[in-house]
């Protein structure tokens, strides 16, 4: 078999920027407005790429946008061309000042950007010699990579048991749940779990966010809902695929979040849970013993203590 080559001549870092943002949001009227770009500028950019490319990028469908293969492929090589970049000022000011130094932060899908940056900006007053590198995964990668010492802390969602991992509860917002619409709950004001014990509760692979989905497994078993569809992998997007398609139901945030994204222009119904309070937290996570050390966790924690720490209710 001949191997393809494909050598790129008009890409430009905007290309690339343009469609992360786009692969991001699912939507061009979205990704313009976090460009601060008109749409159409910004959809000829990215009709520029695929044609530069040789392939389709992006299914474009009435009101809603999803990744081809060759975009699911591209989107982590785009992310760290894009980031590494964006990192080239702050190599150039950390190589002039020797004082700089680099935070690794994990931040969760369902993290507020309330949250995120009021971080950064925190960092930014308390510590300004310090750089910040976000490093986006789900709650359970970035838990093993703070243990691994990959990041250095890390926002996460749901209870934490890992051994020598400390948290602090910043953050949580109330969910609902995705159920396909036509299936007798359209104009509905809400829902009770206990009238979705036919229905498959669809989910992410567990180990994607232990800490939300095994409390979650729990509560939904209590109210007699035992049917389960897992998705393999972590693609939030796979969710709203399945329950669009009708395979079941699963829950979201109500305000915001990748997961609340993800179900923006699809057929079905968002609804609250009458009779029990079911909420998506947030937590700061981070190595103990690291903290204890007094490297740059212990001035991460202390911001996050000083600057972000706010009575929250979750799970």
């Amino acid at each position: 078999m001949t191997a393809v080559v494909i050598t790129l001549v008009s890409v430009e870092i905007l290309h690339l920027r343009y469609f992360v943002a786009v692969a991001e949001e699912l939507n061009f009227t979205r990704a313009a407005a976090r460009l601060h770009m008109a749409t159409s500028p910004l959809s000829r950019r990215i009709r520029d790429l695929e044609r530069e490319l040789g392939a389709a990028l992006f299914i474009r469908a009435h009101h809603r946008v999803t990744l081809t293969e060759s975009g699911e492929a591209l989107l982590p090589v785009a992310r760290d061309v894009v980031e590494r970049f964006d990192a080239v000022p702050a190599a150039v000011t950390a190589a002039e000042s020797p004082a700089s130094r680099v935070a690794r932060v994990g931040v969760a899908p369902d993290v507020s950007p309330a949250l995120r940056r009021a971080f950064l900006d925190a960092v930014g007053r308390a510590a300004p010699d310090i750089v910040v590198r976000l490093k986006p995964a789900s709650s359970g990668p970035l838990l093993k990579a703070l243990r691994a010492g990959e990041v250095d802390i890390a926002f996460v969602h749901g209870r934490t048991t890992e051994p020598g991992v400390r948290t602090l509860r910043l953050d949580s917002q109330p969910s609902g749940v995705a159920l396909p619409a036509g299936i007798g709950f359209d104009g509905r004001e809400s829902v009770r779990l206990g009238e979705l014990t036919e229905l498959p509760y669809v989910s992410i692979r567990y180990d994607a966010a232990p800490g939300v989905y095994r409390p979650t497994d729990e509560l939904l078993s209590r109210h007699g809902v035992d049917k389960r569809n897992t998705v393999d992998g972590h693609n939030l997007n796979d969710l709203a695929h399945m329950v669009a398609g009708g395979h079941g139901f699963t829950f979201v945030g109500l305000e915001f979040g990748a997961t609340h994204k993800a179900f923006i222009g699809e057929p079905v119904v968002i609804l609250p849970v009458d009779g029990v309070e079911v909420r998506l937290s947030t937590d700061a996570a981070w190595c103990a013993d690291r903290e204890l050390a007094g490297d740059i966790v212990g001035d991460l924690v202390r911001i996050v203590v000083t600057e972000l720490s706010r009575p929250a209710d979750g799970r």
